[in-house]
């Protein structure tokens, strides 16, 4: 039978926000957001991994472990992959064995619900994919900086001149990740050491999910949108 872990990666230090998986989002810390749609999926066990000792006090009132994370991945230069290849390898020596999946929940992306999570799961289990991961709609006209030079990244006219766009309507359906879920088959991600391993999977959620907090100008965008949806009878959990 197929199973998984749901990680939820909340270090204590931040350089947008101080202590930001501890900030309160309507009424409740960021991190107590994610434990609670973790558990409330009930796809698998939960565990935390954190530096902070109050994250790891709210994880244990709520029944979840708390792993120790070392000072060398709790800095603001670490990637995703090199924490949850850790997790794993602290997995793998504490119960034997690893799960065939795993999933990661950044507290930082709290508008997911417990349902898209069961959603990203079933995906996930169905066999047919390696990752999944979360994205919104988005027909942004992006733009990335090489070094001093700034390089296009919209859909161009494929005749006629240069730098021309192309419009919405025939630039195909994009889509753009919002950070709130990532799963991975586990023998997979530490073969290629990457979230997006082998056959992948973008599984889209609403528009209105795709905020990440990063900032406070994030914080105060995301609490309105929150509370906007508990106003219209959401819990902010299930539903």
């Amino acid at each position: 039978m197929t199973d998984c872990i749901c990680l939820i990666p909340a270090r204590g230090g931040s350089k947008g926000i101080p202590a930001k998986n501890l900030h309160l989002l309507a009424g409740r810390q960021l991190v107590n957001w994610a434990i609670q749609q973790a558990l409330a999926a009930d796809i698998g066990p939960t565990i935390v991994v954190t530096d902070s000792p109050d994250i790891a006090k709210i994880a244990d009132t709520w029944g979840v472990t708390a792993y120790d994370e070392p000072a060398e991945l709790s800095g603001d230069s670490i990637s995703m992959e090199s924490v949850m290849a850790w997790f794993l390898g602290q997995r793998r020596e504490r119960s034997g064995r690893l799960p065939d999946w795993l999933i990661v929940l950044q507290p930082t992306s709290p508008l997911r619900l417990s349902l898209m999570i069961r959603e990203a799961w079933a995906v996930a289990r169905s066999g047919a994919f390696d990752s999944v991961f979360s994205v919104v709609p988005s027909a942004h006209c992006s733009w990335r900086y090489q070094g001093e030079q700034i390089q296009m990244e919209w859909p161009q006219e494929t005749q006629g001149k240069p730098r021309r766009r192309m419009l919405r309507q025939h630039a195909g359906r994009q889509v753009t990740e919002n950070g709130a879920i990532y799963a991975v088959r586990t023998h997979r991600f530490l073969e290629e050491e990457t979230r997006f391993c082998g056959r992948i999977y973008a599984y889209e959620m609403p528009l209105w999910t795709a905020w990440e907090i990063d900032g406070l100008e994030e914080l105060a965008i995301v609490e309105l949108l929150m509370r906007a949806r508990m106003q219209l009878g959401s819990d902010g959990v299930r539903t």
